[in-house]
């Protein structure tokens, strides 16, 4: 809880840095500016700001900024969830706080909701910001004596400035001649650096306004309004949410914890692997390429969500560690700068042999992991009511049955095989007399189909479904318990005399 408190009053810090670096360059008395937030969990994710006002000449350059409000905020931003606009005005002697309002629109998709103890941003993101920043400005230029106005798109990605074009240009006046004044860089670069703690990839929409004046050399930019742009969403809001939720779990990881514990977290944790590439894939748009170098694995990967993170993460059971590790390796190189020709092609030779494990039987390692996977599932996530009612006169928990079998699992490659639907907590007793039920169908292994396998599965809870998930009195069901297998062995051999003869 104290970690909590100290992550939001750390992104209170945060968002007023952020102001206090737009406001720096406004030196007008009687000017605006509204600052729109999305505030959650005590984060604030901005989502634009406007510069407004009436000048009423020139204020002191060392002015205070909007006393009292490093206080108020993180109290107030920490029982608000939705829009909540800022409104600052300068004063001659400084900033003070305008008008405070909030409103009902949806969560935007790049707006955080897990508070980090950042207060600041990395010099990794300050200098690429100051590169966009630069490869703006030398592109701007304005009539002698005239004004223009321009739109350019910056692309961000996470905490990542990734460059910037210009989507509109229009002037008054003769040729665009002038160019702007040096200050219009670190201008640039604060407007962005705000927007820079946000989620995913994004487009930031800046408005540029200037002037020049004959007696001057240069001219004149003012960076009056940004605000991130809202594509419509090519898949379904629920999913596209979902992904986000998943992706920032991961992300506030790498934040928050050093860069070494994050990639041992990324080799050793099948759960932290599948959820960090799922999300960044569906996030960024990969599917298609993905489809290029694994065409088997995209469509299952593309139902996205959840359940795509829930299977994938199942089948790295089957992965080798130093292959887990090396796709980890190559995935986040590819998500942050990019993959030589040589890591492409061990990318696609790394896919090459994902893809033929899908077919694959399981070896003895696989299965244990997925059974102890499917242990830890069942009574941590699923079933976490019959954690304490499961248990044997040792008080073990139950074993965990697999309806459908490891041993068949590479029959079934779309199917997460550690789904809770695929998954019951059966007595040892009653999971004896199941596996004798599979063990008499083996002789049929090598003939059987997905189909054969489904049929033997529908015997088995036909005959002792009762058990799923119940308590087993010893004395009582034992007689039960025989007649059920028994019954269950005389079906099995008639499905096994169809497939042999």
């Amino acid at each position: 809880m104290e970690t909590d408190e100290e992550a939001r009053r750390a992104e209170a810090t945060a968002a007023l840095s952020g102001m206090r670096g737009v406001a720096s360059h406004v030196e007008e008395a009687g000017a605006d500016l509204v600052f729109r937030f999305w505030a959650q969990n005590g984060v604030l994710t901005l989502l634009s700001w406007k510069r407004g006002g009436t000048s009423a000449g020139l204020a002191l350059k060392t002015a205070a900024f909007a006393p009292g409000l490093e206080t108020y905020l993180p109290t107030y931003v920490n029982a608000r969830t939705g829009e909540l606009v800022l409104t600052l005005h300068r004063e001659r002697h400084g900033w003070g706080l305008r008008a405070l309002t909030t409103s009902d629109n949806a969560k935007p998709l790049e707006a955080r909701t897990l508070p980090v103890r950042r207060t600041g941003v990395t010099a990794d993101t300050l200098a690429q910001a100051h590169a966009v920043a630069i490869q703006l400005a030398k592109g701007l230029r304005v009539p002698d004596g005239g004004s223009a106005t321009v739109l350019a798109d910056v692309l961000l990605d996470d905490e990542r400035v990734l460059g910037a074009t210009t989507a509109r240009y229009e002037s008054l006046g003769g040729a665009p001649i002038r160019e702007p004044s040096p200050e219009l860089i670190a201008q640039l670069t604060q407007a962005l650096l705000p927007f820079t703690h946000g989620l995913g990839p994004r487009t930031l929409r800046l408005t540029l306004m200037a002037e020049h004046r004959r007696t001057e050399r240069h001219a004149r930019w003012r960076v009056v309004e940004a605000g991130t742009l809202r594509p419509a969403a090519e898949a379904p809001p629920d999913l596209v949410a979902e992904h986000y939720a998943l992706y920032e779990r991961i992300l506030r990881e790498w934040r928050e914890e050093t860069q070494d514990a994050f990639l041992q977290a990324g080799v050793s944790s099948t759960e932290f692997l599948a959820t960090w590439f799922i999300s960044s894939l569906a996030l960024r748009g990969g599917i298609a390429l993905f489809e290029a170098v694994a065409p088997r694995l995209a469509p299952i990967l593309a139902r996205g969500g959840s359940e795509a993170v829930a299977w994938f993460r199942s089948f790295l059971a089957r992965v080798r560690p130093a292959e887990r590790e090396q796709f980890h390796r190559l995935w986040t190189k590819a998500q942050t700068r990019g993959l030589s020709v040589a890591e492409k092609e061990q990318f696609r030779k790394l896919m090459a042999r994902f893809e033929k494990l899908l077919d694959a039987r399981l070896d003895g390692d696989a299965s244990r992991e997925l059974r102890q996977m499917a242990h830890n599932d069942f009574y941590g996530k699923f079933h976490t009511d019959l954690a304490k009612l499961l248990l044997d006169d040792g008080k073990r928990r139950y074993p965990v049955h697999h309806r459908l079998p490891l041993e068949y699992a590479h029959l079934f490659d779309r199917l997460n095989i550690n789904a809770r639907e695929n998954l019951w907590g059966v007595h040892r007793l009653v999971h004896e007399r199941i596996n004798n039920v599979w063990t008499a169908f083996r002789p049929a292994k090598g003939r059987a189909t997905a189909e054969d396998v489904r049929k033997v599965a529908a015997i088995v809870d036909r005959h002792f479904g009762r058990w799923f998930n119940q308590r087993y009195e010893t004395g009582h069901s034992a007689s039960a318990l025989a007649k059920a297998e028994a019954d269950a062995l005389d079906e099995v051999k008639v499905l096994i005399d169809l497939l042999l003869t």
